[in-house]
């Protein structure tokens, strides 16, 4: 018998209906703790109040809500993050909370931008895309150069 696992990352582009609130939600609070975002990050990230993401920790978002689509491609992100470094937290926290000369700021910085969580799953993307060869890792160690057509290789300590 061959067992098969979805994640929900990879529910998410093929599911017809959309997912339960508070699955997302628990999957996006889940993924905001690993990266140590505290309540006020993510009230800014997601475009709303304290009190309003204190009100919907339990129930979520509804499905039609702004806050439901960017909680979504936070989820997006941690998972491409996830993936490419395999699972490597230490990698994963040190590339959120450095300078990206892609984005002109840190990743946790671009997440607060109006598109700031889709322009970082792009280029994600787009990285895990280029180095399908290398096995994606260690992905989190490269950083752009100079007009971003160099990477260079560092070593994480």
């Amino acid at each position: 018998t061959e067992i098969y696992t979805l994640s929900l990352h990879d529910a998410l582009p093929i599911c017809k209906t959309p997912l339960p609130t508070n699955v997302v939600t628990k999957a996006f609070t889940w993924a905001t703790q690993e990266l140590g975002l505290n309540v006020t990050q993510v009230s800014e990230m997601l475009g709303i109040s304290t009190q309003t993401l204190a009100k919907n920790t339990l129930n979520g978002f509804e499905n039609s809500a702004p806050a439901y689509r960017k909680q979504l491609s936070f989820i997006r992100m941690y998972y491409l993050l996830s993936a490419m470094s395999k699972g490597n937290t230490e990698q994963i926290h040190s590339w959120f909370y450095s300078y990206n000369m892609a984005f002109g700021s840190t990743p946790s910085d671009t997440c607060s931008q109006y598109d700031g969580l889709e322009r970082i799953s792009d280029y994600l993307r787009s990285l895990k895309q280029s180095d399908a060869e290398e096995q994606f890792s260690p992905i989190l160690s490269k950083h752009k150069q100079g007009d971003g057509s160099a990477l260079q290789k560092t070593t994480m300590h």
